[in-house]
């Protein structure tokens, strides 16, 4: 197995979680790490023992890197990732990939241009009961998509918006379905399939910042199955919920817990119980809050095994997957906006 050279991009909260990940990740090594705040570079680059870089004009000359994690605001994802692919460098982009459609497009298809890889951050497909349902959903035991309902009934504090100047601003964060909901959308899409018509109702609830922090989607898949898609920031002091249920011709499975991390409810035709994959992974933790689940070294995992020629199954995420959930997104919130029904 050949050793991958990975760079950080960004070495705020999610940066700095990479680099803490890729510890103990075989044939992966950290070779460099990049911020504006040159300190902050310095501080995560002495601490795992590799270069820092305060420009990305600089970190994109280096010829040791092979690969580069965008870890940036949301809304420079597009930029810094369409920069390190014409730089020639594989990109592992953090969700959301884009705030738009177009943004989104235009990364694929620098990277299609410069024969590089570009994947998305979608550490939530490792979680064990989503494995679970996923190989049940690949060995047709569930029949067909009748319904799904997802609930993110989570909390951010007005402490968590003033954390970082960009955070619940239009240009840079997008949006709490962009930023904390996107891996429910790309998760719900994968089991349902593409969306047919969707109608939206969002809303700024319970913060002073200029996103939207609450939601409420119905779905229309192609299939003709039906969706609910609730989401919150504004739960009572703590993430009380993170849902994914699905009703199929054949089963019905309930994926719960705070982190879409335990299985809530089981009942499949001729499947008699189940066994979760074992794991030691917890949530991500940012002290006064809590994100999703920390399996970022699976996806690392996952990318070293498939530039070395390993076949199995992936769960890594490009290309037009990737684009579905940003599509998904801006069809709904242009549904809210326009207080009517988008037929995609």
């Amino acid at each position: 197995m050949k050793t991958l050279n990975f760079a950080i991009l960004g070495c705020g909260k999610i940066g700095t979680k990479h680099a803490e990940k890729m510890r103990g990740v075989d044939y992966l090594k950290l070779v460099a790490v990049c911020d504006i705040i040159p300190e902050r570079a310095k501080i995560l680059g002495e601490k795992h023992v590799c270069k820092s870089y305060a420009k990305i004009e600089d970190l994109l000359k280096d010829p040791e890197i092979d690969f580069v994690n965008v870890c940036t605001p949301s809304g420079l994802h597009p930029k810094h990732s369409i920069e390190a692919l014409n730089a020639k460098k594989n990109v592992l982009c953090e969700k959301p990939m884009a705030l738009t459609v177009k943004d989104a497009e235009k990364m694929v298809a620098t990277a299609k241009k410069n024969k590089k890889l570009l994947y998305v951050v979608k550490q939530n497909r490792y979680n064990p009961p989503v494995k679970l349902v996923k190989r049940l959903f690949d060995e047709k035991k569930l029949g067909k998509s009748i319904m799904c309902v997802v609930n993110m009934l989570w909390n951010r504090n007005d402490a968590y918006y003033k954390s970082d100047k960009w955070r619940g601003t239009l240009a840079l964060d997008g949006g709490t379905i962009y930023t904390q909901a996107s891996h429910f959308v790309d998760l719900m899409l994968m089991f349902m399939g593409k969306p047919k018509r969707i109608s939206g109702i969002t809303g700024t609830l319970n913060h002073k910042i200029e996103i939207e922090d609450t939601g409420s989607i119905q779905v229309e898949f192609a299939s003709g199955a039906i969706g609910s898609f609730n989401y919150t920031t504004c739960a009572t002091k703590k993430n009380f919920e993170g849902s994914i249920t699905f009703i199929f011709s054949k089963g019905t499975i309930k994926i719960g817990g705070e982190y879409i991390n335990t299985i809530e409810y089981f009942q499949v035709e001729g499947v008699d119980g189940y066994e979760l994959e074992k794991t030691e992974t917890t949530p991500n933790d940012y002290g006064t809050y809590r994100g999703s689940m920390s399996n970022h070294d699976q996806v690392f995992k996952d990318i070293i095994e498939r530039l070395n020629g390993v076949k199995r199954e992936s769960s890594l995420v490009s290309n037009d997957e990737a684009i579905d959930t940003i599509k998904f997104i801006e069809n709904a919130l242009k549904s809210s906006k326009q207080k009517k029904q988008i037929s995609t």
